[in-house]
Parts: structure tokens; C-alpha cells; sequence
């Protein structure tokens, strides 16, 4: 059996509401909104009109809350989230049968976007992030960073844009003891392979640098709609083989020795990342094993695991959970594998279940550390790569925390809550590992 999660993380399913008062909730708000909507367009401004469109807003207020009872467990942003998330829905469902070009614009606009936006500035990672992921990028010690193209593998530089954009953070005093020999982190960001970018979760792997004491280089890799399987995976492959490469080789090929004046103890490389850089993360660390890379260790925090064909429990369960909810995993799938009839889930590239067919590299394979988040789409997947780890002996440990699929992400959507140590966690067993500091 897989590890049970800690005592105090267990959790009630039942007192989530269920999927039938969420499914009500979803019915009846869209109406609610149109009829805003349709007062809005046919009568005046004036304070009449104001009154009943604030008025329409409160009961939909009320039924949200009748619907779903507020969590007690998460913070109020959480819980306020949680019940405006099905007024986004509808405008959500409208972009999937619209152009490529335009789902992807539209992703841009109101994810990536957002993403970035709530970094850009020091008082906005610390008022979303926190102050120890601030002081990683602001304080007098903060990290230092540097940004490097590298370039595609022949099979994959068919456009005019030939090179993957990487970003290094390492630590700010590193240099200091030029004897020193730091681990390699390779950060893949979330998003869903569709969403997300480097910029929207560099304070993330600066907070890695300086609280683990290694060089972390996140991927720019390519996301569908525009770019589907397997750009992004090869990508993520193609930038981590050459920066473990060019450590290997040392001299004026040493990307990051020239860029912070340290060197990689290749030795001692990591992948780390959460929901699709945990994906991203696992078959980076398989592939680089079958290229007979040594990969030390991997993390993948609430992964994307598999398509969704033949669902799960806890996509039924949590299809309304917000932020990253049944519709949106299934889009997303839909245009990172275009038009797969589900054969692709037997493909060791696609799904972590599969695995490679060289079977003499599993036992070369890195331990495992995962997390899983159960008010998560993703809940009952991750527990099946868990299962599948632990019969290969390569489970380091597994944690389950009482969230939902964001609620273990550093910030105020995590503060007070239930996931809210997750991510420390994380980051103590990866430094841990990679300092050889018994585990």
C-alpha cells in the first residue's frame, strides 16, 4: 500500500459538498450573471438599476455559499476564490472552439498574464508570495540570476526560432568559495502545458537557490495549443542535457560556471516542479536516465500524470474544484495530444504509468518525492504513480494535503490553510537529499 498521509492532513470528502450542490451551484449562477448582464444592457444607468444588479450579486453570493460550504480549513481568499471561480466558467467554455491561435491568445491574456503580473514587482511577490520567497529575489542576499539560449535538437529546430530560453538563479555568496561544488536543480514550471512561463515562477526557483544552496535553471519550454506534444517535453530535455553537458565538459563551454563562477557537482542534479512541471518533471528525469545522465533525485508536487481517458474518482468528485477544474484539465489534454483517440496513453512519453521501454534503466531511475492534494482533479492519478513508484522501489515519500490543486503553492491562497507548509516541505527533503543529510 502507499504510505498514508500524515494524521493531521487527513480530510472528510463529504464535507466538501459534493459534486450535486456544485452542479447546482454552476446551473445557477451563469443565469444569475446573464440576467445582470441583460439588465445592464437594456435599462439606464441609474441608481435603480445599480441596486437590483447589486442585489442579483448578493443572493448569487448566498447561493454560492448555501451551495458550497465555506471551508473553515483555508483563508478567506481561498473560500472568496473558490465561489466566484464558477462565474468564470462560461467565459472559460467559450474559447474552445475557436481558432488555435486565438485559445492561445486568450491563455496569454488571462492566465499567463495574471501569473506574471503578481511578480513583477517586490511588493507584489510579497504580498502574494510571502516574505521568504521575496527576500530570495529582494534582499540584500538575494540570488543571483543570468539567462542563457540554448538550442534545440535537429529534430525539433524546424522553426525560425531555434533556441530554448533558460533561466539560472544561484546563490548570492556561491562564488565565495570557489571550491565549492553546488547541486543542479532543473525547475519546470506549472501551467498545465498550455499556461505559465519562466517569468510568472522565478521568485519560486530563486526561493529553491538560496534555500537548498544550488544553481537552478527553469526551461522556457514551448506550450500547446500552438505547440503541441511533444515540443515542450523535448524542450525541457533538450535545455537539461545541455546544461548538465556543458557543466560536464567544464572550461569556456560551462554556462553556468561562466555566468556565477561555480562549478556543478553533475553528480548531484535534480528535477523539480508542480501540476505540469511536475509532469515535465518526472519525464525529463526518465529521459536524461535513458541518455545515461545520473539524476539524483525528483520532485513533482500535485503532477499531471496522464490523459484523462477513463476517468477517476476525483475528477468527478473535484470537476468544480477552481482554478484547475475537470474542463480545464480536459482542454488542456485535448490540445497538448490533438486528436488522440487514447492510444497516446500508452505511450511512456505521455504517460508516467507507462514506463520506458529500455527496462534495464529503471533501476538507474531517481527516487521519487511527490505530493498530492486531495480536493485536486489530479488526486487519484498521482496516487496511481505513487503506487506504480513504490512497486519499482523508487517512492521516496508521498505527503496528501486537504486542498485544492493550488492550495499547496506558496502565497496567500496557501496561508493559514491546510497546504500551506507543502511547499517548504518540499524544498527541506530536496536540500536534504542533495547535501547528503540523512533523509
Amino acid at each position: 500500500p502507499v504510505p498514508a498521509p500524515t494524521p493531521h492532513l487527513s480530510c472528510n470528502l463529504a464535507s466538501s459538498g459534493g459534486p450535486a450542490l456544485l452542479s447546482t451551484l454552476h446551473a445557477v449562477l451563469p443565469v444569475v450573471l446573464v440576467a445582470a448582464k441583460d439588465i445592464m444592457r437594456h435599462s439606464p444607468p441609474s441608481s435603480a438599476s445599480t441596486f437590483v444588479i447589486v442585489a442579483i450579486a448578493i443572493v448569487g453570493i448566498l447561493i454560492a455559499s448555501i451551495s458550497r460550504r465555506w471551508d473553515s480549513n483555508e483563508n478567506v481568499l481561498m473560500n472568496i476564490s473558490t465561489l466566484a471561480h464558477p462565474l468564470l466558467v462560461p467565459s472559460i467554455a467559450t474559447i474552445f472552439d475557436k481558432p488555435v491561435a486565438d485559445q492561445h491568445s486568450f491563455i496569454t491574456k488571462y492566465y499567463t498574464s495574471f501569473m506574471e503580473y503578481n511578480v513583477a514587482t517586490e511588493s507584489r511577490v510579497r504580498r502574494f508570495s510571502g516574505n521568504e520567497v521575496a527576500d530570495a529575489s529582494f534582499s540584500p542576499g538575494a540570488t543571483k540570476v543570468a539567462n542563457f539560449d540554448v538550442n534545440r535538437s535537429t529534430s525539433s529546430s524546424n522553426e525560425d526560432n531555434a533556441t530554448i530560453p533558460v533561466t539560472c538563479a544561484c546563490p548570492h555568496d556561491a562564488s565565495d568559495n570557489s571550491a565549492r561544488l553546488l547541486p543542479l536543480i532543473l525547475f519546470f514550471h506549472s501551467g498545465g502545458l498550455i499556461a505559465g512561463s519562466v517569468k510568472a515562477e522565478l521568485c519560486l526557483a530563486r526561493y529553491l537557490a538560496s534555500k537548498i544552496g544550488a544553481v537552478v535553471c527553469s526551461v522556457e519550454y514551448r506550450l500547446a495549443p500552438i505547440n503541441p506534444f511533444p515540443a515542450g517535453l523535448t524542450d525541457a530535455v533538450d535545455a537539461s542535457v545541455t546544461l548538465i553537458s556543458s557543466a560536464a565538459g567544464g572550461g569556456d563551454t560551462n554556462l553556468v560556471s561562466k555566468a556565477f563562477g561555480v562549478d556543478i557537482d553533475t553528480s548531484r542534479v535534480a528535477t523539480f516542479g508542480q501540476s505540469a512541471g511536475g509532469y515535465l518533471s518526472a519525464h525529463v528525469a526518465r529521459i536524461l536516465t535513458e541518455k545515461g545522465h545520473d539524476v539524483a533525485l525528483q520532485v513533482s508536487l500535485v503532477p499531471m500524470v496522464k490523459p484523462p481517458h477513463g476517468g477517476t474518482r476525483s475528477q468527478f468528485v473535484n470537476w468544480h474544484a477552481p482554478f484547475w477544474n475537470g474542463l480545464i484539465n480536459s482542454y488542456a489534454w485535448s490540445v497538448y495530444l490533438p486528436g488522440d483517440d487514447g492510444s497516446l496513453s500508452n505511450d511512456y512519453r505521455v504517460s508516467l504509468l507507462v514506463d520506458p521501454p529500455n527496462a534495464d534503466i529503471l533501476d538507474r531511475l531517481p527516487p521519487v518525492y511527490l505530493q498530492i492534494n486531495t480536493k485536486d482533479v489530479l488526486r487519484d492519478e498521482g496516487e496511481m504513480y505513487a503506487r506504480h513508484l513504490q512497486s519499482q522501489g523508487k517512492l521516496l515519500g508521498l505527503d496528501e494535503y486537504n486542498t485544492n490543486h493550488v492550495g499547496s503553492i506558496p502565497g496567500k491562497l496557501s496561508k493559514g490553510g491546510p497546504g500551506e507548509e507543502a511547499f517548504s516541505r518540499a524544498v527541506e527533503i530536496a536540500r536534504k537529499k542533495l547535501h547528503d543529510v540523512n533523509y
